[in-house]
């Protein structure tokens, strides 16, 4: 016969709560040790990262500024383009006009050194020729609709050949007439971050960041110059102004040519992505008969910083670039016969490092 339990010799129970918080524990335990685990090598993957980013970019960034402490204008100059000159031309006296923006007018550089100027100190190097005036016209944010009426001033002003400097922005329309640049902040320009500690130390973090932006800006940049010439309104304001400018030119018989010059905020090389641009204006320009110049590629493979008159701020050309542009412009115009040949250096040499000339033909 069996015996009954009584239920003091039961199976004690035990509160569901009980058995499941134990398993509660053991499930948090593990994933506060799994989360822990994968913060720590989060962490100790940046830490190896930031270590390998400094030893390999150690260099500290740029902290200097070349620009004049000063500003020389010459005593009795009307403008802060270029010297005082007489309207009606001095006999004989050859008379070149160089019209533009602030590509000709160079911005935050001393006025002769601006190309003008460098291909008048050029063009006067003999001793029996012609003196030779090449008069700064530009202006700070003109368009090319802008430039129609110097233009027909420096017919007026009686000069012998008219050289009109092409920026990418030229087709822009503006509803004023610039006198300066727009002092504003360039956002094109590099990276500015707040100055705090994670940006001071995490060396890594400012220049993934960095990059992010640059890729950004280039997009944004290049955008807005493809913009200006395949835009209807940008685009006839620029052709309808220089197919005004070539009859202009005709109509007096004052010969005129363009310089079409690269925009600093990219390097020129394999991916310059403005070089369509290019070509659609020496298109343009061929169809009206005028003779063109593009100098960008003598650009090709230099950084820009080493081009920019204030690098990273202000994609302007500086003394460099200047001085090369006015060396090809001025190899151009002497090789294809656009100038007098009188006026032509006679003498060049290859290298300037020392004082002996060499054994001249």
């Amino acid at each position: 016969m069996l015996k009954q339990r009584s239920y003091m010799d039961q199976d004690p129970i035990i509160p569901v709560a009980e058995q499941v918080t134990p398993r509660i524990h053991s499930a948090i335990k593990t994933v506060v040790l799994s989360s822990g685990m994968t913060v720590f090598g989060i962490m100790l993957a940046l830490l190896l990262i930031e270590v390998g980013f400094r030893l390999l970019h150690n260099a500290p960034p740029p902290n200097w500024r070349d620009r004049p402490n000063v500003y020389f204008v010459p005593e009795g100059a009307p403008t802060l383009q270029d010297v005082a000159h007489e309207v009606v031309k001095p006999a004989g006296t050859y008379r070149i006009a160089v019209v533009g923006d602030s590509f000709t007018f160079a911005p935050y550089m001393q006025f002769d050194d601006a190309f003008p100027k460098r291909l008048e100190r050029w063009f006067n190097l003999n001793t029996t020729q012609p003196r030779v005036d090449v008069i700064n016209y530009g202006v700070p944010a003109y368009s090319t609709n802008h430039e129609v009426p110097v233009v027909v001033r420096a017919v007026v002003e009686q000069a012998d050949l008219i050289v009109v400097q092409i920026t990418l922005n030229d087709p822009e329309l503006k509803p004023y007439t610039p006198q300066q640049l727009l002092l504003e902040k360039n956002k094109f320009g590099a990276l500015e971050l707040p100055d705090t500690w994670i940006f001071r130390h995490w060396h890594s973090l400012v220049f993934a960041l960095t990059r992010l932006h640059n890729n950004e800006t280039r997009r944004n940049y290049t955008k807005k110059f493809f913009d200006l010439f395949e835009r209807k309104a940008t685009w006839d304001n620029f052709r309808g102004s220089w197919e005004h400018i070539a009859h202009i030119g005709k109509k007096k018989g004052v010969p005129v040519v363009a310089v079409i010059f690269p925009l600093f905020g990219v390097p020129v090389d394999e991916s310059y992505p403005f070089w369509p641009i290019d070509q659609k204006i020496t298109k343009l320009l061929a169809s009206l008969n005028v003779p063109a110049l593009d100098v960008t590629e003598i650009y090709r493979g230099i950084p820009v910083e080493r081009l920019q008159v204030l690098p990273g701020e202000d994609f302007h050309p500086n003394e460099i670039a200047h001085r090369m542009a006015a060396e090809a412009i001025y190899t151009w115009l002497v090789s294809n016969k656009i100038v007098p040949v009188e006026i032509s250096a006679k003498v060049t040499v290859p290298a300037r490092i020392g004082i002996s000339l060499p054994q001249l033909e």
